[in-house]
């Protein structure tokens, strides 16, 4: 008897964390965090579809192991039972992973789509340039002149010839910002505020992954990647104050939407992340983009 509290434990834990799985999504911070982006619904039923799967098999087997130290406890002077395997139990244990895998490939194709292929991609509202490296996120903001310049004639998946070169060559009015991402909300939620960027990485590998935006891209070193978000479901977390000449954050909603780095890249991992600040409108943008060159460029000659 005294064996089986073994298994009594394993099952008790197993029964723990299936009651944390329940509760989980009612305890604030214990769950995904907070949707912004439009394409997030599709990146979070491909979560939970998976999660169905693992969870399932995560039961099933846990439930099977203590159950079999519960039955097949040591019995002292009795031998055990030995076997070679059942090639179909083999079989089936193998085609059904196999299965699930080939449905979940299929599920996720449209989704993966819709935010990876440049194809697919949306023209943009906003265009930048950032570049990873140990260990810090170094963005490059156009002027809003530039950025309504480059922006003309954009097509779906066919950035304009003059995002092409403001890409390949700074300009000396361009704005550099540290770890900020700054954008703004859309008039409403069906005309969110869609965002273009060129991923590079001057070192090693990083990954760029705003979990409330639910995109994760590499940055790999000789590459340039476009990657592109929007603010569907944003609520604005920061203004432009004219009287104080400056801006003003909303701490409670800055402290949801972080820039992190998702991949290992150094003893310096841990520093590298930023937060996304979301400006009322295009107007308060601009001001606030006005106001970060005039600090910028107010000690150059």
């Amino acid at each position: 008897m005294q064996q089986k509290l073994w298994a009594v434990l394993f099952g008790g834990v197993l029964a723990a964390a299936a009651g944390l799985f329940v509760v989980a999504p009612f305890i604030e911070g214990w769950w995904l965090p907070k949707n912004l982006c439009s394409f997030g619904p599709e990146v979070d039923h491909l979560f939970y579809l998976i999660l169905a799967f693992t969870g399932f098999f995560y039961l099933l087997t846990e439930g099977i192991m203590v159950y079999a130290m519960w039955k097949y406890v040591a019995r002292p002077g009795e031998k055990s039972a030995y076997t070679h395997g059942s090639h179909k139990l083999e079989m089936l244990w193998t085609v059904v992973p196999a299965l699930i895998l080939l449905f979940i490939a299929f599920a996720q194709v449209s989704a993966w789509s819709d935010i990876k292929y440049q194809s697919r991609m949306p023209a943009p509202d906003q265009v930048f340039e950032l570049t990873a490296r140990q260990f810090e996120w170094r963005f490059r903001y156009p002027t809003a002149e530039q950025n309504a310049l480059m922006l003309k004639g954009w097509e779906k998946g066919k950035e304009t010839d003059e995002a092409a070169a403001w890409q390949r060559e700074p300009h000396a009015d361009d704005i550099h910002l540290v770890n900020e991402v700054h954008t703004w909300k859309g008039p409403d939620k069906d005309h969110p505020t869609r965002v273009r960027f060129y991923l590079k990485s001057r070192d090693v590998i990083h990954s760029f992954f705003l979990p409330n935006m639910r995109i994760k891209q590499d940055a790999l070193p000789g590459k340039v990647i476009p990657v592109w978000f929007d603010s569907g479901f944003a609520d604005g977390n920061c203004h432009y104050d004219e009287k104080a000449n400056t801006w003003v954050v909303d701490p409670d909603k800055v402290s949801q939407s972080e820039l992190a780095c998702a991949e290992l890249c150094g003893w310096g991992h841990y520093k590298m992340r930023g937060i996304v600040y979301v400006h009322e409108n295009k107007a308060d943008y601009e001001k606030w983009l006005a106001h970060a060159s005039a600090e910028e460029h107010r000690t150059k000659p």
